[in-house]
């Protein structure tokens, strides 16, 4: 069966070019982030888990935040980590949680990566699904900062935020996502400005293309093939490569970038708006 599975390999090389595939890049230290704890929300899936491996990876204690709990235990269970079930379009929620939470924990890092898509067309876009993308792109985020950022400065910690965005925040802005992730850009900038006085660096991080199942993309494969026509560099990135750049922007190597929302997107959105 092995066997067959390399015949087909080679004949797809020959027939339809070359294979793009990741070459997985470990980062240059493993303990870039010891005795560092950090919150991440969205951290039981997708990018938002990617980068809380790589930090755990980094030595730095995770602490997953989302709502589906049996999720957030099989990934916590991979990680060592703890995680906390919380919804944060609820702002009373962000609150009472946080404020339990940090009675035993000092934050120092907070990883802003839960969000919706959505797929409507413009012209039927209902009030539901405008917030339902708009509460936990926008409102949670936001909220969840605050609450993050008023505990770090009343602790004295130079702690980290990052805002996970979107190659989607420079497109012409008619998608509630896309207006979502625009305006996520905006706050990293506001908050970056009235938080570093406190030594709090705020940035963001704005994927492209990713091989992640919502591109339809299985990410446990290892030879998984990169190709994606629909972008300049003819690749998606890997979440691998999305974490390398998140653990650099919340390490002290990342304390020069502040305001700054940093792309990574194989040309998509950045020299292609319609990508």
């Amino acid at each position: 069966m092995k066997f067959h599975k390399k015949i087909i390999a080679v004949l797809r090389k020959i027939f339809t070019g070359e294979r793009l595939v990741p070459v997985m890049i470990s980062t240059v230290s493993s303990e870039l982030l010891k005795g560092k704890t950090a919150l991440v929300s969205g951290g039981s899936s997708g990018i938002g888990f990617g980068i809380a491996k790589k930090m755990a990876d980094a030595g730095c204690k995770i602490i997953l935040l989302g709502t589906n709990e049996e999720r957030l235990k099989v990934c916590s269970e991979e990680i060592n980590s703890k995680y906390l079930v919380l919804d944060i379009r609820k702002v009373s929620d962000i609150h009472f949680k946080l404020n339990t939470l940090t009675q035993s924990e000092n934050i120092d890092i907070l990883v802003n990566s839960a969000g919706m898509h959505g797929n409507e067309k413009f012209g039927e876009i209902t009030e539901n699904a405008w917030d339902d993308v708009i509460d936990v792109n926008l409102k949670g985020l936001y909220f969840l900062s605050q609450d993050v950022a008023n505990h770090m400065k009343e602790k004295n910690i130079n702690g980290h935020i990052l805002n996970v965005s979107s190659a989607s925040s420079l497109k012409p802005s008619w998608t509630p996502y896309e207006i979502s992730k625009r305006a996520v850009d905006g706050i990293t900038k506001g908050m970056a400005h009235k938080l570093i006085p406190y030594g709090i660096t705020v940035n963001g991080l704005a994927p492209g293309p990713t091989a992640t199942p919502m591109l339809r993309f299985e990410t446990a494969d290892k030879d998984i093939d990169l190709s994606w026509d629909g972008n300049p560099s003819k690749r998606v990135s890997t979440i691998e490569e999305i974490a390398n750049l998140a653990l650099f922007m919340v390490s002290g190597m990342g304390n020069g970038i502040v305001g700054d929302t940093v792309f990574m997107t194989g040309g998509s959105g950045t020299i292609c708006i319609d990508k």
